[in-house]
């Protein structure tokens, strides 16, 4: 009996500590590399993906890299303000979606004009596929958060 408590304990330790890593793995991935870096690897699979020629690959290189550093900018001013403490208001939070959506806009108008025809249909089908994947992860975590159920409509 003991044999068995004590192998039980020892399994439930072993899960919960790859458990613990693997969850600190997927949080930081990405995170620790530079604007350039992110820009880089950014155009380079969008290389791979919808088969740019050099001088393609060169302006999404630069339209990435200034995505990149508003990005790292606005992670800067939302991490000043949590360490704060201080909530954005209800027009803050607006004013932060509504500008988010024009960079949306924004960035797919510049992409629109460095890709040929096929080329934007081929990378549009693929960024719809890749907002469906994050509104599903968003779900389920709302979910988890509302005592572990998934939220179903």
């Amino acid at each position: 009996m003991k044999k068995l408590v004590g192998l039980t304990v020892i399994v439930l330790l072993f899960s919960l500590t790859i458990s613990a890593q693997q969850k600190q793995e997927r949080s930081h991935r990405g995170s620790d590399f530079t604007p350039e870096q992110n820009a880089t690897l950014m155009a380079k699979k969008m290389t791979l993906a919808v088969d740019l020629d050099k001088n393609q690959e060169t302006a999404v290189y630069k339209l990435m890299m200034e995505n990149a550093e508003e990005r790292q900018a606005a992670m800067a001013e939302m991490k000043k303000r949590k360490e704060s403490g201080t909530k954005p208001t209800n027009d803050e939070k607006f004013e932060m979606q509504n500008n988010r959506l024009d960079k949306m806009i924004a960035h797919k108008t510049a992409m629109k004009k460095i890709l040929s025809k096929e080329q934007f249909e081929k990378w549009e089908k693929s960024m719809h596929s890749k907002m469906k994947k994050e509104q599903q992860k968003r779900g389920q975590k709302q979910g988890m958060k509302k005592g572990g159920q998934r939220n179903r409509k």
